[in-house]
């Protein structure tokens, strides 16, 4: 482990300020190592941007051929999954080095990639898994206010007032009454923040989901999320806090990138102004704006792993100890 840091002793579990102070020092003492690999996971998803951006223009520039998308579009999906799944191994890499350096079994970059790199497809699927389940939750939301809304309805008399002669009249009467806004509003207010509880919960729990199966050899696409649920029992809101306080560390950054776009799209609505169709001048400004972000998250991107894989350290650490083997 690099002499920077400081690890409480073996089995020790860390704070949050441990645990934050553990992924920035990672992040630090490792920049240049975490950075290029990063930057190398970028590149991948990258790919079916350039290649999708090639397409586009072809089109537009010979006008024909559209027969051919038949064909293209769905070598495209096939490239994107390909290259998803490999931008997911690249970052995973990042998670599984910064958990070598804290349990003092270091791995070199290539041995990372190369555990990694064999589950890129079970990655993909970790990730289809866990946005099928907010999705889900999204869904029974909405489902729920739908629910309350006709139900409110049926309880101030809608039903009867369709069978009435004229239920324009009522429910002109009843929009206009407190007493269908009043309950209407607080209903929507509770199920919004009882919402807005589960998704942060749950996206607590579900926080580490890919660390596992970067670390763990025995670890299949589908056991990885339940071991990310049975790690982070009862530890969803010291997990969410700490995962907030990353957030405000990281917002600056985030600030200057909105910043330093704006900018460059102001500057370049300066020098060649737009006559509303798509031109030259807006593919230069679309790329500046996708070179700048992904800057961005390569610098970001790093840190927010270290982070996971302190946390996932931390919490083996409090319920398993630190009898922990990354390598045979």
């Amino acid at each position: 482990m690099d002499s920077g840091y400081s690890s409480p002793g073996t089995g020790q579990p860390l704070s949050i300020g441990n645990v934050i102070s553990a992924g920035l020092r990672l992040y630090s003492n490792h920049f240049g190592q975490y950075f290029g690999v990063a930057f190398f996971a970028t590149l991948w998803i990258l790919l079916p941007i350039a290649v999708a951006i090639g397409i586009a223009l072809f089109f537009a520039a010979v006008q024909s051929n559209y027969g051919l998308l038949a064909l293209l579009i769905p070598a495209w999906i096939v490239l994107l999954l390909y290259c998803s799944g490999r931008y997911m191994a690249g970052t995973a890499a990042i998670a599984r080095l910064a958990f070598g350096e804290l349990s003092n079994q270091p791995e070199t970059t290539q041995q990372a990639k190369r555990f990694t790199q064999s589950r890129q497809w079970w990655y993909l699927l970790t990730g289809a898994l866990v946005a099928l389940i907010f999705i889900g939750i999204t869904l029974a939301f909405y489902f729920a206010i739908v629910i309350f809304v006709v139900a409110l309805f049926m309880v101030i008399g809608g039903a009867a007032a369709f069978q009435s002669a004229n239920p324009e009249a009522f429910f002109a009467e009843a929009f206009s009454s407190p007493s269908l806004w009043v309950p209407l509003v607080l209903g929507i207010l509770v199920l919004t923040i009882l919402f807005l509880t589960l998704l942060f919960w749950l996206g607590a729990r579900l926080s580490i989901a890919q660390v596992p199966l970067s670390i763990e050899s025995n670890i299949k696409g589908t056991q990885t999320i339940g071991r990310s649920w049975s790690l982070t029992k009862r530890s969803a809101w010291r997990i969410l806090l700490v995962l907030f306080i990353l957030f405000l560390i990281m917002l600056p950054l985030q600030l200057v990138v909105q910043v330093i776009v704006t900018v460059l799209q102001a500057a370049m609505a300066a020098v060649v102004p737009s006559d509303g169709s798509f031109s030259a001048a807006s593919l230069i400004d679309i790329l500046l704006t996708y070179l700048v972000s992904f800057t961005a998250s390569i610098l970001l991107v790093p840190l927010r792993q270290s982070v996971l894989a302190a946390i996932y350290y931390d919490l083996r650490s409090r319920r398993e100890g630190l009898g922990l083997e990354l390598r045979e």
